[in-house]
This record gives structure tokens, C-alpha cells and sequence, in this order.
């Protein structure tokens, strides 16, 4: 079951991380149409001194180091939300699959323990967080 879950978890993150990769956008190369001279589809043109290279800014929005680590510290907590509510489905189910017996029991509570101290974890860190950004702000930064 543990394998199963440590699976999931997997396929969870390369499905949120692999869409995230950074893309830029660039003008007059690989266009044919564009002003940066002439070539064939598929050829590589070099722009010229009048066409400008524009890259897009994937993370929309993180344009200053902390929107950047804020924007970070969501994405970790949504991922960490999933995780807390999958164990405490897992751990639900270990309870149950405990049948009365003592020693299963115990390893349920031990789970249900350090699944609530890790989301007390999560919600930590995003108190700290709104800590140090209004400190930040109150100081003028």
C-alpha cells in the first residue's frame, strides 16, 4: 500500500512539474515571415540589429524576489494540502483495516500524529511567511 501511495505521489508532482517548464518566446528566429531576414522554414535566422528578442516571463507575476518565493511557497502548499488529505485518507483506511487489533492500532495514531504535526507544518510556514512580509512591509522594504 505504501509503494502505491509513494507511486501516486509521483505521478501527482510530474504531472504539476512537467507543464511548469520555462518557455521563452523569441522574435525573427525560426519565422520566415518575420523582418529578420530570409530563409526557409525550419532554418535558423539570426535577428538583425532591428528586431528585438522579447522573452515571456513564465511565472507571472514574480517579478520581485519575494513575489517569487511567495509564488513558490503557494505551489508547496497546495501540494503539501493534497498530501495531508491523501494521508488522511490512508489513515482512515489503516483504522479501519486495524480490525481491534492493539499494535495496528497504535501504528494508525502514530500515522494520524505525524500527518496532523505535518500539516501544522504547512500552515507554519505560511504564517512565517505573513510574518516576515509584513515585517518586511512595516520596515519599508
Amino acid at each position: 500500500m505504501r509503494t502505491f501511495i509513494i507511486a501516486s505521489l509521483a505521478v501527482l508532482l510530474l504531472e504539476v512539474a512537467i507543464p511548469m517548464g520555462v518557455f521563452a518566446a523569441t522574435a525573427g528566429v525560426n519565422d520566415p515571415t518575420s523582418s529578420g531576414g530570409s530563409g526557409s522554414a525550419g532554418t535558423n535566422v539570426a535577428p538583425t540589429s532591428n528586431s528585438a528578442v522579447q522573452l515571456v516571463n513564465p511565472l507571472k507575476g514574480g517579478a520581485t524576489l519575494s513575489s517569487f518565493l511567495s509564488d513558490i511557497l503557494k505551489f508547496v502548499i497546495q501540494i503539501g494540502t493534497i498530501a495531508i488529505i491523501l494521508m488522511l485518507v490512508f489513515v482512515g483506511y489503516t483504522f479501519v483495516a486495524a480490525q481491534g487489533a492493539p499494535a495496528k492500532i497504535e501504528e494508525a495514531k502514530k500515522m494520524l500524529l505525524w500527518t496532523i504535526i505535518g500539516a501544522l507544518v504547512l500552515l507554519g510556514a505560511q504564517a512565517i511567511s505573513a510574518a516576515i512580509q509584513a515585517t518586511v512591509g512595516a520596515l519599508g522594504g
